[in-house]
């Protein structure tokens, strides 16, 4: 069977899984920014905080070395895994990268949101990747779907997001 007949065999569970990881990143984008309110007002209201940055920042770090694994690749490891599927990326990506930039904007210290949605959205995407066992073929599709969710979430603009997913991919 040919790629577009095989592609258009598993069109509909395709479109399935988009539309549930596309809610679950949309779900984990609109708590990041509930969170990142929370934690910039709790800053402003306690400026001391600042003072306290590099123990955030060692924090993170610490958690990245302990616990991250491949999710230190950020951004890289995603570009990676959707040109060559190979292993996924890791589930504890999207915790992790969530926690360090709420930690990071905690103490004052500056982060992206793009990123965060970026790396939550591919994490998710994997995670349900393998959750339905989509092979390396179909793998790119969804990562490529979980970037532009998770942008087009943080920042509101969904054809923005389809945008950015193939001019970063391409």
């Amino acid at each position: 069977m040919s790629s577009m007949a095989r592609f258009m065999h598993l069109r509909p569970k395709l479109i399935a899984l988009v539309v549930l990881m596309s809610a679950s990143v949309g779900s984990a984008c609109a708590f990041f920014l509930w969170s990142l309110e929370v934690v910039t007002k709790v800053r402003f209201d306690q400026p001391w905080l600042l003072w306290l940055l590099p123990l955030g920042g060692m924090a993170v770090a610490w958690l990245y070395h302990r616990h991250g694994g491949d999710s230190d690749g950020g951004n890289n490891l995603i570009l990676d895994r959707i040109h060559d599927p190979g292993g996924g990326v890791p589930r504890r990506m999207a915790p992790l990268v969530l926690f360090g930039t709420l930690v990071t904007h905690l103490f004052g210290g500056s982060a992206g949101r793009e990123g965060t949605a970026v790396q939550m959205g591919g994490s998710i995407a994997s995670a349900v990747a393998r959750r339905f066992q989509l092979d390396a073929e179909q793998l790119p599709v969804l990562l490529m779907a979980g970037v532009a969710a998770g942008f087009g979430a943080v920042f509101g603009t969904p054809l923005a997001g389809a945008v950015f997913a193939v001019e970063v991919v391409v």
